[in-house]
């Protein structure tokens, strides 16, 4: 046994599960390039389709253009020499009129939405390809993976026992995980948020085009574009909590603030901020477990406490970032909390976080008296790796 506690024997099985664990990986990326692959195929037919389509619907255009013009021409004739022409003539002659303007506006609303639909086709053949690259490259990453686990492990025992500096290894799991959540929201962003988007345009496309006809589907397709406003506003909360941009663009009190704002509009609670200093925060993931035990502090009062008021005390100085989130809810046994069956993941989530960045976090609870969390976090320099 060596001094981080590992046997020999449970390091090679450590090290054929990786090796399994990657070879698995490597294949499921190789499936997946090669349905992208396929999918390309599709695409280019489909494109090919549209192609045609696009085609025969300006042929068509044109052919209602001349018809239309023609009949512009008629209507301008009979009103011309109204005294030439019989009441249902004139009717005739207007209606044909009109008809064709219809005709044409709505071949020519096809005309775009086909245009649209083929661009889209292209634009999703292109992020195929992309991801299909993608994959590639991390197949070569991974291929390069495997032959250092086969070939350069000898001395792994002992380099496992030289990684005793768990807050190192902590910050790069938390860089991690941030780093997944922002790839999360980037995917969100780029396919769903903006196909839906696209649908809700194509709804009030189809609503104009309908406002004449039947009453119901109109209703329906209203329904269906507040449904799809409703998703898009969900979406974008998921992309927001994932990754708040503004806690890079604006900084940590006023992302606290806004998150602060929407959960006391939201939940109905007083929910006061207050600042005490601003010093500049040169390491971002120190920012980072800052905003997140707040706002798991917010989450646990929120599902919790039945609290009607809440403080929050942001005091950012040069050399530490100290704060306190305090209710006026029904508390709740610390001890009880912490520890055994009853362990709470949220409170532990933010201890280990606070200890990750070398700082301090205390929680004080009286049950039917509130509860107040106080953290101190060090405000220093980002290290390089």
């Amino acid at each position: 046994m060596n001094a981080s506690g590992i046997s020999p024997k449970s390091l090679d099985k450590v090290i054929d599960d990786v090796i399994l664990s990657i070879q698995s990986g490597q294949e499921e990326i190789f499936n997946i390039s090669e349905n992208v692959l396929k999918e390309c195929e599709q695409i280019l037919q489909e494109i090919e389709k549209f192609k045609a389509k696009v085609l025969l619907v300006i042929k068509e255009a044109e052919e209602l253009t001349k018809e239309e013009k023609n009949c512009r021409h008629r209507l301008f004739l009979v009103s011309k020499n109204l005294g030439e022409y019989s009441e249902s003539d004139i009717r005739k002659a207007y209606n044909e009129a009109k008809d064709k303007q219809v005709q044409l506006l709505l071949k020519r609303e096809e005309e775009q939405n086909l245009i649209r639909e083929r661009n889209q086709l292209e634009i999703r053949l292109k992020k195929n390809y992309e991801i299909v690259e993608q994959a590639e490259s991390l197949m070569s990453k991974m291929k390069s993976v495997m032959d250092f686990l086969i070939s350069d492990l000898v001395d792994l025992g002992k380099t496992i026992s030289n990684l005793e500096d768990k807050t190192q290894i902590g910050m790069k799991i938390i860089k991690a995980q941030e780093e997944e959540r922002r790839r999360i929201a980037r995917d969100i962003h780029d396919g769903p948020a903006q196909n839906i988007a696209s649908l809700v345009i194509k709804t009030e496309i189809i609503e104009k085009l309908l406002k004449r006809g039947n009453v119901h589907i109109e209703e329906e397709l209203k329904d269906i574009k507040a449904h799809l406003r409703s998703v898009l506003k969900e979406i974008r909360g998921i992309m927001y909590d994932l990754r708040p941009v503004s806690l890079d663009e604006v900084g940590l009190i006023p992302t606290i603030e806004r998150m602060a704002a929407d959960i006391s509009y939201e939940k109905n609670i007083a929910i006061e901020t207050k600042k005490i200093s601003d010093y500049p925060i040169s390491n971002s993931l120190n920012k980072l477990i800052v905003y997140r035990i707040v706002q798991e502090s917010l989450n646990n009062i929120v599902k919790h406490s039945d609290a009607k008021n809440v403080t929050i005390r942001i005091d950012i100085r040069k050399d530490s970032i100290d704060g306190s989130i305090s209710d006026d809810g029904k508390g709740f046994d610390v001890d009880s909390l912490m520890e055994g069956k009853n362990k709470s993941f949220g409170l532990s989530s933010m201890k280990e976080r606070a200890e990750i960045a070398r700082g301090l976090i205390t929680i004080k609870s009286v049950v039917g008296k509130g509860t107040k969390i106080m953290f101190s976090i060090p405000n220093e320099e980002e290290q390089d790796e």
